[in-house]
């Protein structure tokens, strides 16, 4: 016999409840509950063992975030999905042909308001400024400056944060749904959704 529906919301809510308030069971909770990019960043804010972890963050349960005591991040962070760590595991290897103890670590910093887009890797080392956007895929291996796009791999500037803003403020002023976008709350609002879909398709396809 399956599970209830009702039975499924329970347990979810409980895992979820035990994860943030104690942080217990998250990898259930993440595997079951299905976590919010929000709730997610919620529990490692609270739990994670960090170094910083700031609010308004957006976290994908999908980021590989290791080495986290020497991680901070910064406020309004977004990682829609990628990889980061804080070590250089070729030292391992190295340390096994050669017969040496070499160490390879160093901390990763984040600023504020800053978008990693998905399969994005931030390597060892990196600082990350604010007001950053960093392009789906990017090889992050190098200092990101204030004020800045970066995209590719390894990741370069590809332009400033202050210019895309103005392109944002250009490409919305005409929108057919600009209206919606003005009522919503935060990044996504189901009740408005339905309607932005409509508008989104007959714009784009007639």
């Amino acid at each position: 016999m399956g599970v209830s529906a009702a039975l499924k919301r329970l347990i979810r809510k409980f895992l979820k409840n035990e994860a943030l308030s104690r942080g217990r069971y998250a990898s259930l909770w993440r595997r079951l509950g299905r976590p919010t990019p929000e709730e997610w960043a919620e529990y490692l804010r609270r739990h994670g063992g960090f170094q910083r972890f700031g609010s308004n963050c957006h976290i994908n349960p999908s980021v590989h975030l290791g080495d986290r005591h020497l991680i901070s991040i910064g406020n309004n962070v977004w990682m829609t999905g990628g990889w980061m760590a804080c070590h250089d595991g070729s030292a391992i290897m190295i340390n096994q042909a050669e017969g040496t103890n070499f160490d390879a670590v160093a901390p990763i910093i984040i600023g504020d308001n800053v978008f990693i887009g998905y399969g994005s890797i931030i390597l060892p080392g990196v600082t990350i400024g604010s007001n950053v956007v960093i392009g789906a895929g990017s090889v992050v291996s190098r200092d990101v400056p204030d004020r800045s796009i970066v995209a590719g791999a390894p990741a370069r500037q590809i332009g400033t944060y202050d210019a895309y803003l103005d392109k944002l403020v250009a490409r919305n002023e005409d929108l057919p749904w600009r209206h919606l976008i003005e009522c919503r709350k935060g990044g996504y609002d189901p009740s408005l959704e339905p309607g932005l879909a409509k508008l989104r398709q007959a714009h784009f396809f007639g």
